[in-house]
């Protein structure tokens, strides 16, 4: 005989307590989506603002003013949806936070060297001699997902809250006057 609509007497819970077990694995995972595609997304827009602003730059007949690639580095970032963006100073090295700028002199092996001031030929006034432009960017991420800032090399926190340092960097060859 056959005893319908029998009901263990034990399993009333069992769903809750998967339930339990399985959502917070869940919203990890899903918060650590959020997180990565937001340092992707930031990571993009960075390079973006240093490519405008290194070929803004190499078109401008200066290679002295920082303070102008900066401006203009900040101007571009403002235009922008870089998360985290406040406005940026002149960073002296380029693992320090903000723009750094620095111009380099083409030698014949392929190398190059930083230009030291005043120097004659910059910016060139043909194509005898190669000028470049290097335009680097330190910038933070704040950090959504708690734990985020536990990345080796890459997380910190501070009185402002915790954060992921990103850079980026390009290099324009600096055009003569046509």
């Amino acid at each position: 005989m056959v005893l319908r609509g029998w009901v263990r007497p034990h399993s009333r819970g069992q769903a809750l307590v998967e339930f339990a077990l399985v959502v917070p694995v869940f919203i990890a995972l899903v918060g650590a989506i959020v997180q990565f595609g937001t340092l992707f997304w930031a990571q993009n827009t960075l390079t973006q603002v240093v490519r405008d602003t290194g070929r803004w730059e190499a078109t401008q007949q200066s290679c002295t003013n920082e303070a102008l690639v900066v401006g203009q580095a900040n101007a571009i970032a403002a235009n922008s949806a870089l998360i985290g963006y406040s406005s940026w100073g002149a960073a002296s090295t380029p693992n320090d936070l903000g723009v750094n700028v620095q111009f380099l002199k083409g030698a014949s092996d392929g190398t190059s060297a930083p230009v030291t001031f005043p120097d004659a030929g910059c910016p060139p006034k043909d194509n005898s001699t190669v000028y470049y432009v290097s335009v680097s960017i330190r910038h933070q991420v704040p950090v959504f997902f708690p734990g985020m800032q536990y990345l080796p090399g890459l997380g910190t926190c501070d009185s402002s809250g915790c954060h992921i340092a990103l850079s980026s960097t390009a290099q324009f060859r600096l055009e003569p006057k046509p």
